[in-house]
């Protein structure tokens, strides 16, 4: 259904920016060649003052349309923006001239085709709210007041969560009373808080009413009530009657107002929140081809978005008119919004997006001012809450996680895969299965980067953490023996390959790491470390020092001296390095996961063995990722036969439940590094060894042996391997599969590189190649990265690629994974690799032929080229 909507320039900055691109081709420009976008810029410019030289518009006119309005529920509308020439204030001074105006915008709007005009700004004010107009109109006519409120409160409830404030206990001030939205507000806002003051500019009889209704304070003073609440709502019509410095530390405020009521155009204090009230994102599924959804990022005032909703419902009434709003359409239409998709869970300020730096700073002056309020001690407003509920859960504390996250963990994840929607915030885990906020399971064949061997959650894990917590057992206690730490050590020696006898325990993969880097350099006395190109050993500066990444190592500057990396796999240069016999140690994978999966020669790791021996340096069997029966044993070297010096694990050590790390050593080793009063305390992890962490090692040790994990690796690593193996001879896309058990690589074909050349061209004048490091890198790996999108969408299969090589799909279920669900996701990577393949096939023959003038002439088969002539098509 078509629909139009009025709307006034604000100010005579924001009748020039409606001006100001006019032709859209400065829209066009943005994110392509920055030079580019400077020349339109100018033109913009040179557009906006010649507009100005010619006066304000006198006439109702079009600036906008909004094509391609479709919702989430697959309603679709078509709008149109006309402005009427007169700005805010030029409409209070003359409300009948812009009646007039308002009147032929509503007649030009019929003569196009709408079937419902909705009201923005002040239009929605004269008139009697819109009564007036749609007495006179031949189309209903709505004021979007309705959603306006139900938006405006819906920010408010988020503010309030994001400052966690509890709206029960506080006392709010409606400002703006008794004006329609004010009031609606107000009736609702009286049910949800403490207490309610209602705040006007003079004293009426329906003000009046309306406190004496709610059980509400009637005051004429605005800076006196400031005083008094805490969360402020202001919906007045003129505007401009706030000034910050009358807030109280710790104030929300939500303004509604056009103009706003809060002065300034920015925040000038961090201890209150100001709200740009009343505002909605629209649907994802709706065009940004409209200048103005895209100058705002689909951020719209919700009386347009109200407009938009009644014209995706197909409803013809005038449902928001009048002073007398209802509580109960103001709900109805919100949930319409949401339905279609319109989100209130935006938050700006003075109309741009908040940041989250604001809500940082505002949290840290509220528990200041909370501290000081409970005599120098912290007071926490959640705390409470929490004492009343319980411990929060993955649930409840999920509809913020995103936002946290990009604010206080990883923006730039966050930005990467948000748009897509790659990055999910999971809630649950069972098994081999894992769920998002949503409630959606996917079959998780990332596993923690090998973390979960057991699966999620899995019983006996949990039950021995349980039992651990039940039965009160100490969590930290120093220079002191722990009954867990001892009885899992002893349960290692018992199973680990040769003579280690010895643990340390640590906390991470990197720190077991760095524990064998040390203890090497303190038992030979030797500085030098030999590592692999290609490796990954952690990312604490030793580890780092020893992982053969120089994207990781290069932005941190100087590592440890004395470390040299090899090819993985060259015997020969290996040798080389050893006989100088300055190393302390010759660090190793037995499969290198995070560098491609890579699989080394069947005897690269005994003969690495034996030159560790000959050279006396010793050997570091790094079996973080590749230990806990992940290849189809408990450990990658006992079906090697190698019988390491000192011997890293970590990742599912913990049952994918608790962090651990251990470093296993030779006990003369051991002896020769610690074993003496002065130096057996050398080195030391605070957290190492504790409880629960031990309780965890011991039920995983003990479930993968009773549930024969390793040998179920085994097995489903060979069905894996051979379906990916018919997959590599049947699409053109795949290259290789490698891997040992469930520790699994499929390396994808680099993008065609006619189709890479396309894409330079086409994208942003081509200056991301000389912004984006390893853009090349990227393009190649465009096939494993479409496959591992498609794999979770829509078929549930979560995967990613290796880092080191993000060509390499890393296939890595838990060790309980079940035949089904190999095959499950066998049949869903033929099908994503079916679809890469006809897109590689179809674009890359397009290129082809449209780069030499051919194109198909006739039905069979025959070409035509630049000049006409045919020939047969090879």
């Amino acid at each position: 259904m078509n629909f139009a909507f009025l709307v006034h320039p604000l100010s005579e900055e924001t009748r020039q920016v409606l001006n100001f691109d006019s032709t859209g081709s400065l829209k066009n420009a943005v994110g392509s060649d920055l030079l580019q976008f400077c020349v339109e810029l100018h033109r913009s410019v040179l557009r906006s003052r010649s507009s100005g030289a010619a006066g304000k518009p006198t006439s109702v006119r079009v600036i906008d349309e909004l094509p391609g309005l479709v919702s989430l529920r697959g309603a679709q509308a078509e709008g149109r923006l006309y402005e009427i020439p007169m700005d805010a204030y030029e409409i209070l001074d003359n409300p009948t001239l812009a009646m007039d105006y308002m009147q032929e915008a509503v007649e030009q709007a019929v003569n196009w085709g709408a079937k419902i005009v909705g009201l923005g700004s002040m239009t929605g004010i004269v008139g009697g709210q819109g009564t007036y107009l749609a007495e006179h109109a031949p189309v209903p006519v709505t004021t979007g007041n309705s959603l306006t409120v139900y938006a405006a409160l819906e920010n408010l409830a988020h503010a309030c969560e994001e400052a966690e404030v509890d709206l029960s206990e506080e006392t709010v001030a409606v400002v703006g009373i008794p004006g329609s939205i004010a009031t609606v507000a107000a009736r609702i806002l009286a049910l949800r808080c403490k207490s309610l003051l209602l705040v006007g500019r003079q004293r009426s009889a329906r003000a009046t009413k309306l406190a004496g209704q709610l059980d509400a304070e009637l005051l004429l003073d605005i800076p006196k009530a400031l005083r008094r609440a805490s969360v402020i709502f202001s919906a007045t019509s003129s505007g401009s009657c706030i000034e910050q410095k009358w807030l109280r530390s710790g104030s929300i405020v939500v303004d509604v107002a056009v103009p706003t009521d809060v002065q300034g155009s920015e925040p000038e204090r961090d201890d209150v929140l100001i709200i740009s009230g009343g505002l909605s994102k629209i649907p994802r599924t709706m065009s940004f081809k409209s200048s103005y959804l895209w100058f705002h990022q689909g951020m719209i005032p919700s009386c347009l978005a109200e407009t938009t909703v009644l014209a995706l419902e197909d409803r013809t009434e005038c449902y928001s008119l009048g002073r007398d709003l209802k509580p109960e359409r103001v709900e109805e239409i919100g949930k319409l919004a949401l339905a279609h998709g319109f989100d209130f869970s935006r938050l700006l300020t003075f109309g741009a997006a908040m940041e989250g730096s604001t809500l940082v700073k505002y949290r840290k002056e509220k528990t200041r001012l909370l501290s000081s309020m409970g005599n120098g001690r912290p007071v926490s407003a959640k705390s409470t809450k929490w004492t009343k509920e319980g411990p929060p859960t993955a649930e409840k504390l999920a509809p913020r996680a995103a936002d946290l996250f990009a604010r206080h963990l990883n923006p730039v994840l966050a930005a990467l895969g948000g748009g897509s929607g790659f990055v999910k915030t999971f809630v649950k885990g069972e098994g081999t299965e894992i769920c998002d906020a949503d409630g959606i399971r996917y079959l998780d064949f990332v596993a923690g980067f090998g973390s979960l061997n057991l699966g999620h959650n899995h019983p006996a894990v949990v039950e021995a953490i349980n039992s651990a917590m039940l039965h009160r057992a100490p969590g930290f206690a120093q220079s002191a023996v722990n009954p867990f730490a001892t009885a899992l050590a002893e349960q290692l020696a018992t199973v680990s390959p040769g003579d280690l006898q010895m643990t340390f325990f640590a906390n991470s993969g990197s720190e077991a790491v760095e524990a064998a880097l040390k203890l090497a350099r303190r038992a030979t006395g030797r500085n030098d470390l030999v590592y692999c190109d290609r490796s990954y050993h952690g990312k604490t500066l030793g580890s780092l020092s020893v992982t053969g990444n120089p994207d990781y190592q290069q932005p941190f500057g100087s590592l440890l001296p004395g470390c040299r990396s090899v090819p993985y796999g060259d015997l020969e240069l290996l040798e080389r390095v050893l006989l100088e016999r300055r190393a302390a140690a010759f660090l190793v994978e037995p499969i290198q996961a995070e560098g491609g999966m890579i699989v080394p020669p069947a005897n690269y790791l005994s003969e690495a063995q034996r030159l560790c021996r000959k050279t006396d340096t010793l050997l570091i069997v790094d079996e973080v990722q590749t230990g806990m029966g992940r290849t189809g044993s408990l450990f990658a070297v006992d079906r090697l036969g190698v019988e390491p010096d000192l011997m890293t694990l970590a990742k599912s050590l913990g049952g994918g439940l608790v962090p651990i790390g251990a470093m296993l050593a030779r006990r003369d080793l051991w002896m020769k590094a610690y074993g003496t009063i002065h130096s057996f305390a050398l080195h030391t992890s605070t957290f190492g060894g504790g409880s629960l962490a031990c309780a965890a090692g011991l039920a995983t040790l003990k479930a993968i042996r009773e549930e024969h994990l390793a040998e179920n690796a085994a097995a489903r690593g060979r069905q894996l391997r051979e379906g990916l193996a018919k997959l590599v001879e049947q699409s053109s896309v795949l290259r290789e599969v490698r891997g040992e058990g469930l520790l699994v690589g499929l390396e994808f074909t680099p993008l065609l590189k006619s189709i890479q050349l396309q894409y330079r061209k086409l994208e942003s004048g081509g200056i991301s190649r000389f912004l984006v490091p390893n853009l090349d890198t990227m393009l190649k790996s465009i096939p494993a990265l479409y496959v591992m999108t498609t794999l979770l969408e829509p078929h549930r299969i979560y995967t990613q690629t290796t880092r080191s090589n993000p060509q390499v799909l890393r296939i890595q279920p838990p060790l309980t994974v079940s035949e089904d669900e190999i095959q499950r996701f066998l049949a869903a990577l033929e099908k994503c690799c079916g679809e890469m393949e006809f897109s590689v096939d179809m674009l890359g023959g397009f290129i082809a032929k449209s780069g030499m003038g051919q194109h198909q002439a006739n039905g069979d088969g025959a070409n035509v080229n630049g000049n006409g002539a045919t020939r047969p098509v090879a």
